[in-house]
């Protein structure tokens, strides 16, 4: 029996990745350097890698911290002017309340997380909130969605992850978790391939639809 939910947040509740892009984009900019849509759609959202790994492939020197608090400043901007939800998000957010335990895990830093979280006003849906400085590895290792789990005191049989993405859905698989890829635009190309259903919108899924993966 499903009664536990772990969604993802970026490109799957918010549609966010793009901004994160450009954030990180203006950041690199400043120091005359320079990053494609493409390398971060696959370094980023694909991989699940971050900027200090970037910055070693490209051969940099730049400080990834120093980078990354830039990059955070522009990103938080950005909300403000360009927050949306993502199709059927917030109506499945309120179909499942009081019916599913409900737990956020995202590998992104706290800040953006909050950020994301306030703009849309959803942060009370979720029981638990786990982001990327919450455990020692973010996907695709299953790190983060066991340690929602285990804050939920809920076996790993029992929930059944939502994901945008490749990382997401091989994390999900290794935590021993069923899930749910939902692709966006950015990731439609993805290997979903270790998922246990695959919607083309977050209005596919209904409380009736996850019984069927019991």
């Amino acid at each position: 029996m499903i009664t536990t939910v772990i969604f993802d947040l970026d490109g799957l509740l918010a549609d966010t990745e793009r901004l994160h892009c450009l954030a990180y984009q203006e950041a690199l900019q400043v120091h005359g350097t320079y990053l494609t849509d493409d390398e971060y759609a696959e370094h980023w959202v694909r991989s699940g890698r971050g900027i200090g790994e970037w910055l070693t492939d490209h051969g940099l020197s730049l400080d990834p911290v120093v980078l990354r608090a830039y990059k955070s400043r522009c990103y938080l901007d950005l909300l403000v002017a360009d927050l949306r939800p993502m199709d059927g998000a917030l109506p499945l957010l309120q179909t499942l309340q009081g019916s599913k335990n409900l737990a956020l895990a995202s590998s992104s830093y706290r800040d953006a997380v909050e950020g994301v979280l306030a703009g849309l006003e959803i942060a009370h849906f979720f029981q638990v909130i786990v982001t990327g400085l919450d455990v020692p590895h973010v996907k695709p290792a299953p790190d983060i969605f066991l340690a929602a789990a285990k804050q939920l005191g809920v076996p790993p049989s029992e929930c059944v992850v939502v994901e945008d993405a490749e990382k997401g859905v091989i994390a999900a698989h290794l935590a021993d978790m069923r899930c749910i890829a939902v692709p966006n635009q950015h990731t439609r190309h993805h290997d979903f391939s270790k998922a246990t259903r695959i919607c083309s919108s977050l209005n596919d899924i209904t409380l009736e639809y996850l019984e069927t993966l019991d």
